[in-house]
């Protein structure tokens, strides 16, 4: 007979830790299954930090934001382990630019008023005079916002292994999930581990990120993803003394040049964080001309337009800032039409056992993540969830294909 689970969690980063990490705590048998090693850079985790950020121009993901830092606190209480770096996100240039994955510059004021979070509001003067920026438009405005900050992704990952292992979860890597076969009562997933196994389990969470689709192959589903290759740079900025110090994290709202999306503007920053190596900031475009449909197409090396209008951006307007990187590298960004995730059961219409299997894909996901993996866990084990995922629904236009 197959082993027999409560839950059995596919996909091994950070948002199927923290799933597994969750299901396990309330009492139920987990297993997880992660197709490569742990903390692997082969998917949207690689490298050393992301955003956490509540600065948002849509309401849904603005009251997200700002509930999940209760759940962020939760967990770095149960890990034992400061996760953020609260040092808060500088957002500044066009104020008339209107559109993009990370929404408009000014749009978000409006939720940081309703929610209460401190904000501040800068001229390019007051900009340049707190960051080693140089040459912004004299028309730039900035927002800047202190409740937001950088996610120590390494111990993140490795804090949710350790937890999810102490409530009791089962976790396997080196474990490609090869057939998922649904029944009203039951999920059955065989996986290769060196020799095909099945395994049974009341419920199943589905969080491989942009290996969705070879999951879901078997039950003959396929979203419509698109992925990007996203460059990730760090710029040696000057030790001192007298040195160049980016205070916080920034990101620049700025359509691109001539129009040509391939000359996209949408630049960010992150200080040299504690635990990556000293004066090295982080600076990259948040845009890709590497996409895919398809992991296995990866090209690995970052793109060289991606590596170069960065490296203009940085000569130009970056005090004390090299305008060569150090090294870079890529990870997998995961889209879908509207850029937002992807996170409910199974449509109704693949029939018994839709609600089976809850599944999360796509969107910007690593600062949601302790929430996620709570969202997860009552999909599963409670039938619904407390919190607001109606703009996730996957049956919403062009998701299925």
């Amino acid at each position: 007979m197959a082993d027999q689970y409560d839950v059995v969690v596919v996909g091994g980063g950070p948002v199927g830790l923290a799933a597994a990490y969750r299901c396990a705590k309330r009492g139920k048998s987990v297993l997880l299954l992660e197709r490569f090693n742990f903390f692997n850079q082969s998917g949207s985790s690689n490298d050393l930090v992301r955003m956490f950020r509540t600065m948002y121009t849509q309401d849904f993901m603005a009251d997200l934001a700002y509930k999940s830092i209760e759940t962020w606190r939760e967990l770095e209480a149960d890990a034992g382990q400061s996760l953020i770096w609260m040092n808060g996100l500088l957002n500044f240039g066009d104020p008339n630019y209107r559109s993009g994955p990370e929404g408009n510059l000014l749009g978000p004021i409006k939720n940081l008023k309703r929610l209460g979070l401190p904000y501040e509001e800068l001229t390019a003067a007051e900009i340049m005079a707190r960051y080693p920026l140089k040459g912004l438009p004299s028309d730039f405005l900035g927002v800047y916002a202190p409740s937001n900050g950088c996610i120590n992704v390494p111990l993140l990952l490795r804090s949710l292994h350790r937890l999810a292992l102490s409530y009791g979860a089962k976790l396997l890597s080196g474990a490609e999930v090869k057939t998922l076969k649904v029944s009203s009562a039951a999920v059955a997933v065989t996986f290769d581990n060196g020799e095909p196994q099945t395994v049974v389990a009341g419920k199943c969470i589905l969080a491989p990120g942009a290996y969705v689709n070879d999951v879901l192959s078997s039950l003959r589903l396929q979203i419509d993803i698109n992925i990007w290759e996203m460059v990730y740079e760090y710029y040696a900025t000057d030790p001192g003394p007298g040195g160049t110090l980016f205070p916080s994290m920034w990101f620049q709202f700025l359509g691109p040049s001539g129009g040509d999306p391939a000359k996209s503007n949408l630049f960010y920053g992150f200080p040299a964080v504690p635990w990556g190596p000293p004066n090295l900031a982080r600076i990259a475009v948040d845009n890709a001309v590497n996409v895919i449909a398809n992991p296995a197409d990866r090209k690995i090396a970052p793109a060289a337009n991606d590596l170069q209008i960065t490296a203009d951006f940085v000569n130009a307007y970056c005090v004390g800032t090299d305008n060569r990187p150090n090294y870079a590298g890529t990870c997998l960004q995961t889209n879908v039409v509207d850029n937002n995730y992807v996170l409910d059961f199974l449509p109704p219409s693949f029939g018994a056992g839709y609600d089976n299997i809850a599944l999360f894909t796509a969107g910007w996901g690593m600062k949601l993540v302790p929430l996620l993996g709570i969202i997860l866990s009552e999909l599963v084990i409670d039938g619904a969830t407390s919190y607001d995922i109606s703009q996730f629904k996957i049956t919403r236009k062009g998701i299925l294909k």
